[in-house]
Formats: structure tokens, C-alpha cells, sequence
């Protein structure tokens, strides 16, 4: 009977029984053992035989590996290089402070940012968010060919009447692959074009001459219509940094509100002679 029939046999037998008080050892390493009942904690309920015995196999191999790689660092390691003691204190110190500290954060922190506070922030700091690349709003049509009525969507993708619009809508409806309105929203614009049949390393003399872009290839005709450009290197839209300057904003608020905190244990503390400091 090969390892890995017995490994199962074993292993399956374990979560069958969800019991620990007949334990079986899967590994050992020195004087450390690694138990079944331990692997089959990390295997998911819902797993097959064949996949639990490959997540076993592969757990077992990882943990006797570093076991191994345990053991030689600790033959070669001084007496001080391995005692790591501080540095556990240390890192424990800091998961209980930041969990605290988000802890409260979510209780206390007021994360309302009102669109004065943004355009004010936006204002004051504008040349903080220049664009690295060219941005637009538009409207970015796909259909299969033959295009039906050519000249007819020609004609309404064009158009600024609501009428042409409603039509428009129809017609895609019916025959369009894609039919994306990007129109009241910043989007890159290399996105859009990769989407079409077009040269990208033109693409700031693309934008500045055309309003309207048409391209095919041997399946698909496209429509582009480009509302509005904002190219790189210039000061972004406030819409297109909204969000960012509002993540901006509650992050501030977090850091003083972790920074207030501090100063006012500190001082709580000195008042109720909790420290000395000699």
C-alpha cells in the first residue's frame, strides 16, 4: 500500500470521526510532531477526498520543511541572534495598539466628508493631482457587420437632440454588441481606445482634432464620440479625484485622531501619577 493511500486512509478517517483522542501523527521532525487533527483544521469542510489528500500532502511537506530549516537555523545561530524575545514583544505590542487604535477609529471617527470640505481641499491643493494620463468622457458604440442602416447611426450617435438620443438607444438595443455611455464620467482614455481598431501612439493628436471616431476590422464596426478631454500633465477634473481627495481627508482625520488619543492618554495618565520618569 502506497504512502499516499495510507496518508488518506488515515487522514479521511480523522474527519470522519472528528475525533482527537485517537490522534494519529502525520510527521515528525525531531521531537516535533505534527498531528492530523491539526491538518484537517485547515482543509474545508466541503473539499473531496482527492483535494483534502492534496491540501494534507502538500501542508505536511511545507511544515517539515520548516521545521527543518528551524532546526538548522538554531545549530547555527548564536545565543543572542535567537533570542527574538524583544522582537515578538515588539510585534505584539503593535498588533494590540493598532487594533485598539481601529477599534476606535470605528466607533469614534467621524468619516462624513461634505463636497465644501472636498472642493476646498481640491482648491488648496490642486497641483497635487495632475494627470498621467489623458482622460475623457464619451460614447463608445461596437456592432457586428453588416452595420444595419449605416448612415442612420452615423446620424444619431452624432447628434445632440434628445429625440436622436432616445433612437439611438433603440438602435443599439437591437444591433449593438456594446453600447457604453460613458458620457458623465472620467475614464482613461487609452481604455477606450484599445477597445478599437486605432493606433494608440497618436493618441494625444487623436484627441485634440477628432470629436468622432470611426474604425473596423473584419467582424465589427466602431463609434467613438468624445464629449470631453482632459489631457496629461494638466490638473485633473475635481470629479475624476472626488474620491481620492475624501480618502485623503478621513486619513488625515485618522492620524490626528490617533495622534490626539496618544496625547491624551499620556496626559491622563500624568495627572493620576500612573509613570516617572527618572
Amino acid at each position: 500500500m502506497n504512502k499516499y493511500l495510507l496518508l488518506l486512509i488515515a487522514f479521511t478517517g480523522i474527519i470522519a470521526c472528528n475525533n482527537t483522542d485517537n490522534d494519529q501523527p502525520a510527521a515528525k521532525v525531531n521531537d516535533n510532531i505534527l498531528y492530523f487533527s491539526e491538518i484537517s483544521a485547515i482543509v474545508p469542510n466541503n473539499s473531496n477526498k482527492e483535494d483534502s489528500l492534496l491540501i494534507a500532502d502538500n501542508y505536511i511537506h511545507q511544515w517539515v520543511k520548516k521545521q527543518l530549516i528551524i532546526s538548522k537555523a538554531e545549530l547555527n545561530l548564536s545565543e543572542e541572534d535567537k533570542d527574538v524575545s524583544k522582537m515578538v514583544e515588539d510585534y505584539r505590542s503593535s498588533l494590540i495598539i493598532h487594533k485598539y487604535q481601529q477599534q476606535l477609529i470605528e466607533q469614534k471617527l467621524d468619516t462624513i466628508v461634505t463636497s465644501f470640505q472636498i472642493d476646498n481641499y481640491y482648491r488648496k491643493f490642486s497641483n497635487n493631482f495632475i494627470l498621467n494620463r489623458n482622460i475623457i468622457k464619451a460614447l463608445f458604440i461596437k456592432i457586428p457587420k453588416p452595420v444595419p442602416d449605416f448612415k442612420k447611426i452615423q446620424k444619431l450617435y452624432k447628434s445632440q437632440k434628445e429625440e436622436d438620443w432616445e433612437e439611438l438607444e433603440d438602435y443599439c438595443f437591437q444591433n449593438a454588441t456594446n453600447f457604453d455611455n460613458f458620457s458623465d464620467l472620467w475614464i482613461n482614455a487609452n481604455d477606450l481606445l484599445s477597445r478599437m481598431p486605432v493606433s494608440s501612439k497618436n493618441e494625444d493628436n487623436l484627441l485634440k482634432h477628432r470629436k468622432h471616431i470611426e474604425s473596423e476590422d473584419s467582424t465589427h464596426y466602431y463609434f467613438a464620440k468624445i464629449k470631453e478631454v482632459e489631457f496629461k500633465n494638466t490638473v485633473a477634473p475635481l470629479p475624476f479625484v472626488r474620491d481620492d481627495i475624501k480618502k485623503i481627508l478621513i486619513n488625515k482625520r485618522k492620524i490626528e485622531f490617533i495622534r490626539n488619543l496618544e496625547e491624551n492618554i499620556y496626559r491622563d495618565a500624568e495627572s493620576k501619577n500612573k509613570f516617572k520618569i527618572y
